[in-house]
């Protein structure tokens, strides 16, 4: 498979065995190196009490510890595998094509659950019917601090076809049919590749629910400014290529990367506490570490 945006499909990546009776859900790791982070987002899982569920890691060849604590969390890991990959996006299409739920959500290796999440994602997806749901997400400093919220967008598709909205990609269940009929992660993305995975999802028809019950955790250590910028330039492409005028596409990214300027300069120069509220009054979804 060439990396030419021509979307992946689950027939094209080996599959495990297929039983009788696939669990409720499968939670899906990707990770390369994450010796730092990786027990706490395992420890997350082994929190969450659900009764039908398969935890599955795809690592893309780690050369420090992050398969010594794999093999040490077995009782908690269903199946795992090492061997590279080409990239993020190639690396979620292995793992999802690896798993056998109804619903498959995919968590990072510096990303962790809160308990209850996924029993309240899977009440919400089976009552409603829905393709699937989101929640919240609580970014964090590397020492565990809050930093701020991002409160997921419930009226996403007012938006969706310009900018990626508040769909909190690390709290997203999605049905496993969805990507069987619509396809997997486009491997020639690197940063947006959720944008472009939602929007197709959103453009054939399928329908996302948010519920605030659900809150993801992710540590937030920085970006560049070449890969803030890259993501921005991605999205920019991916809504070209779903329709929306390039000039268009070209003046949001412009003005995206101004507003992210003018935000670190204002996170350099304002307290805490008004640098918060600026940004809470920009940003419908935000809210600083004191709400």
């Amino acid at each position: 498979m060439a990396d030419t945006g021509i979307i992946p499909h689950l027939p094209e990546y080996p599959s495990r065995q297929q039983d009788t009776s696939p669990p409720l859900l499968s939670i899906l790791t990707t990770v390369r190196n994450g010796e730092r982070t990786l027990a706490r987002t395992i420890e997350s899982v082994r929190a969450q009490n659900f009764p039908s569920l398969e935890y599955i890691i795809a690592d893309a060849g780690s050369t420090d510890g992050t398969i010594d604590i794999i093999k040490a969390n077995l009782d908690v890991v269903t199946y795992w595998q090492s061997e590279k990959d080409r990239g993020i996006s190639d690396g979620f299409n292995k793992a999802i094509a690896l798993s056998r739920g109804k619903y498959v959500t995919i968590l990072n290796a510096d990303d962790w659950l809160s308990p209850g999440q996924l029993a309240f994602g899977v009440e919400t997806l089976e009552k409603s019917g829905a393709d699937f749901v989101f929640g919240d997400l609580l970014y964090h400093d590397v020492n565990g601090r809050v930093l701020h919220r991002i409160s997921g967008e419930a009226d996403y598709a007012r938006r969706i076809g310009r900018v990626m909205p508040a769909l909190n990609h690390p709290t997203v269940i999605v049905r496993r049919h969805a990507y069987a009929k619509h396809g997997l992660f486009d491997t020639s993305l690197r940063l947006a590749m959720d944008y472009d995975l939602l929007l197709r999802l959103h453009r054939a028809g399928c329908r996302g629910i948010y519920d605030p019950r659900i809150t993801g955790h992710m540590t937030l250590e920085g970006a560049s400014d070449t890969h803030s910028r890259r993501a921005l330039a991605e999205v920019r492409d991916i809504s070209i290529r779903h329709g929306q005028p390039p000039l268009a596409a070209w003046l949001r990214f412009a003005f995206r990367i101004v507003k992210g300027e003018a935000r670190r300069i204002s996170q350099n120069l304002l307290p805490a506490p008004l640098h918060a509220r600026l940004r809470g009054a920009v940003n419908r979804n935000y809210s600083g570490p004191s709400r």
